[in-house]
């Protein structure tokens, strides 16, 4: 059972995906090609990887056991875990939060991969014709860095420099109010006896996406 849903895609945020709604038309020949199919095959794989890195199968097979009975006592600290959750000073937005850090990993890998189409000459870059293509480089840096806050407030060690200093990505571990999944997991790791922290999958810096995307 899946947290996020096509829906994240479909509202008047950054995370708005064209294309994502379904249009039926009486006439199945005149119905304009969507991403719909493409886009929820993406959810399904993203975060299933997403959450058994972060968990591992134990903790993962209990959360899905959760999201089918959440109102369900014994799974009150999924129910927080998926919802959010306040203690100590600190906010855990919840992996079901309108801006989901699954739902940016999303949105990054979809921007990433249809960026370029398969065609039988290889791999094309799409073009337009009477428009300006406009890089999606920036939105992909940009959603890239809100999964890793989110997923474990993630930083690099030292700023990495574009174009003669004319644009720094640089991850910052702060001490934002909101936590990230690796930090609310930490502190409460005693309401997850099936969890393991020293299992929780870190991604190192080579993983992130900068600004041109690579």
């Amino acid at each position: 059972m899946n947290i996020i849903d096509l829906t994240y895609f479909q509202k008047a945020n950054v995370l708005n995906i064209p294309l994502s709604v379904s249009a039926p038309v009486a006439n199945a020949a005149l119905a304009t090609p969507d991403n719909t199919d493409y886009l929820q095959l993406l959810i399904d794989r993203t975060e299933k990887s997403i959450l058994l890195n972060a968990l591992q199968l134990d903790a993962y097979n209990e959360l899905q056991l959760a999201l089918a009975d959440i109102n369900n006592p014994l799974y009150a600290s999924y129910k927080k875990l998926v919802q959010g959750d306040e203690y100590d000073g600190k906010v855990w937005k919840g992996l079901q939060d309108d801006y989901s850090l699954i739902a940016f990993k999303v949105y990054e890998l979809f921007l990433t991969e249809t960026n370029e189409r398969l065609a039988s000459a290889g791999a094309v870059r799409v073009n337009v014709e009477a428009a300006t293509l406009v890089t999606p480089a920036y939105k992909i840096a940009n959603a890239s860095q809100e999964f890793y806050k989110g997923y474990q407030n993630g930083y690099c060690y030292y700023p990495t420099i574009y174009l003669d200093g004319f644009f720094i990505d640089w991850f910052t571990n702060t001490t934002d109010v909101h936590v990230s999944l690796w930090q609310y997991m930490t502190d409460k790791k005693a309401d997850f006896p099936l969890f393991n922290i020293d299992k929780f999958f870190i991604y190192d810096e080579l993983q992130e996406k900068n600004s041109f995307g690579i």
